[in-house]
């Protein structure tokens, strides 16, 4: 194992195997992580392949347990397409939303509250972005001429 990064030895919480956790993102070893995304690549095709399809179809048809595709969503990693059956629902006001855990209204609500509470002025923050009307997800290209 490479010791020269700060983090420590944890067991996965998928596995129960051991390995050497960084301290970044969730505490699974790499063999779990690559079944992790291999399976959210799956249950993302599915649902973009079949909008109308219910969480427990996109689940029968997968193979990929609810709760799995519940996170994936709720952690932001997918958005539930226009048109869709899946729904989810706001945790405060019970709202439908796409993706996420609180729906806009909410969270603006929760954020105003937090920096009350906190004593945090606006311009110790700085401006909100604006959205534009040319505002859309990008992706860097990646060279796998390079190993």
């Amino acid at each position: 194992m490479d010791r020269n990064r700060n983090g420590e030895i944890q067991e996965c919480k998928r596995c129960g195997k051991m390995f050497y956790f960084t301290g970044v993102g969730k505490c699974i070893c790499p063999e779990c992580k690559a079944e992790e995304e291999a399976e959210f690549e799956i249950v993302k095709n599915y649902i973009y392949e079949h909008i109308s399809a219910t969480i427990m179809q996109v689940s029968k048809e997968t193979g990929v347990k609810i709760s799995r595709i519940k996170s994936y969503l709720r952690d932001g990693r997918l958005i539930i397409p226009d048109g869709s059956l899946i729904f989810l629902n706001c945790e405060i006001c019970g709202a439908n939303i796409k993706f996420g855990r609180l729906c806009p209204a909410c969270g603006d609500s929760l954020s105003s509250e937090l920096k009350r509470e906190m004593h945090i002025d606006e311009f110790q923050i700085g401006d909100k972005p604006k959205k534009s009307a040319n505002c859309r997800m990008r992706f860097l290209e990646r060279d796998n001429t390079l190993k």
